[in-house]
């Protein structure tokens, strides 16, 4: 494999090259408007790129890592002469035109082709060996449509999802730490750690979690739905910390009610029933008496703060 040559501060002009052919394939985590303004609609005949955005869009996921907005327009341009995949793991940056590709440490944002200290390495790729890699990224990411990005534009408008990162864009450095945003996955995993509160709460719906009693579509849109409730009224954390589910204040879930007549709809279960469905009319649901969905969505009102506070993290203010 031959490399071409090293660019230890790359620049606009890198770039410029890297975005210049009729066919250009993309694997970056973070983009930016200012980069994606300026691949030419007109001049690009195909573009695949992969990138870190939500792979399931039946409902509102507490946080994205990238603004679809920018992503939107370039789709509006393009059409289906842009194929856009997600892969919330990808941590790799590749850039392939023809049979050159770069590799290295700069994401596809302005703040990344700076001249600021990245490593870029342009290879031939005349054994298709990087091709290779990024049909191998491709392949176990998932396609994302138009229509989805729109729901992303929409939930993001309703408050319903966040981008972690709006207040320190992609075009600005984050400083030496790098916050993982709070998903259902990362969830899951710190209702295992036995060094947590609440640990019969965390079992029972880590048991859901895994299929008892039929309840596994319950949980993610009590996840979801519970994480946009508390970040949209935050000061009703606190108070949850120090209760259990069955002594929640009345007035906190007088508003939880009110927040799913108001958006309930926008949560679907894995088998795509509304998540209204599920609860009773006291959570603003449709059931005309409480039930298991109720229950659940009760222990995430209690377990989701001490949630949030074990991991610190600042993109849920």
């Amino acid at each position: 494999m031959e490399i071409e040559e090293i660019y230890s501060y790359p620049d606009r002009d890198v770039l410029n090259e890297i975005i210049s052919g009729p066919k250009i394939e993309v694997a970056s985590p973070f983009f930016s408007s200012a980069s994606l303004s300026l691949i030419s609609a007109r001049r690009t005949k195909n573009m695949a790129f992969i990138t870190r955005l939500p792979t399931q869009y039946i409902m509102p996921s507490a946080f994205i890592e990238n603004d679809p907005a920018p992503l939107a327009e370039l789709f509006n341009q393009m059409n289906d002469r842009l194929n856009v995949y997600a892969l919330p793991s990808l941590h790799a940056k590749l850039y392939i035109k023809d049979k050159v590709a770069w590799v290295g440490s700069a994401n596809l944002t302005r703040n990344g082709f700076s001249g600021k200290p990245e490593i870029v390495i342009r290879f031939k790729d005349s054994e298709n060996y990087w091709s290779g890699v990024f049909s191998d990224y491709r392949s176990i990411a998932r396609p994302v449509r138009k229509t989805d990005l729109a729901k992303l534009l929409k939930w993001i408008d309703l408050g319903l999802t966040k981008v972690w990162n709006q207040n320190t864009t992609a075009d600005e450095p984050l400083g030496e730490t790098v916050y993982t945003p709070l998903t259902f996955e990362d969830f899951v995993e710190w209702l295992s750690e036995p060094s947590q509160p609440h640990p019969a709460i965390r079992e029972h719906i880590l048991d859901r979690v895994n299929g008892k009693n039929f309840m596994s579509g319950h949980v993610p849109p009590a996840f979801h739905g519970v994480m946009a409730f508390l970040r949209l009224n935050s000061e009703h954390r606190n108070r949850l910390e120090s209760v259990d589910e069955t002594s929640i204040p009345s007035g906190i879930l007088s508003e939880f009610a009110t927040f799913v007549e108001e958006h309930g709809d926008e949560y679907r279960g894995p088998k795509g029933g509304y998540w209204r469905s599920y609860l009773s009319t006291n959570l603003g649901g449709v059931q005309s008496s409480g039930g298991a969905g109720d229950t659940v969505v009760k222990k995430c009102l209690v377990l989701i703060p001490a949630y949030v506070n074990a991991r610190r993290q600042p993109q849920f203010r």
